[in-house]
């Protein structure tokens, strides 16, 4: 069973840190004060915390890499902010170290012994 809850919040978090440092990237007003390694950083870290959700929904058992992986990059993305400009800034890092705790706390599914063997 997939950890639906834990997917949903990584993909958000990925999302929003990937627009916020493409913004920075394509608007030059946003990245006012960010100089191009730290949105580098969030570009990198908004993909790798999309990347983090789908393996997670692909191999929903390997949760236990995949969970600390997007708590990892989700606060390597408050070094820009966290992944949303203005009073929500922290959202996208938010989400992630959420969605990465729910995904490290999912019990493991139950193991269906083979029948007939």
């Amino acid at each position: 069973m997939r950890p639906v809850g834990a997917i949903v919040f990584s993909c958000a978090a990925g999302l929003i840190v990937l627009v916020n440092g493409l913004l920075g990237v394509h608007i030059p007003k946003f990245a006012l004060f960010a100089p191009p390694v730290l949105i580098s950083i969030g570009l990198v870290s908004g993909a790798a915390i999309l990347v983090g959700s789908v393996l997670l929904w692909l191999s929903p058992r390997n949760r236990a890499v995949w969970g600390p992986t997007i708590i990892v990059f989700s606060a390597l993305s408050l070094l820009i902010g966290g992944g949303m400009l203005g009073f929500l800034f922290p959202l996208g890092a938010t989400f992630g170290i959420i969605g990465g705790i729910l995904a490290i706390a999912r019990p493991p599914a139950p193991m269906i012994p083979l029948a007939g063997r």
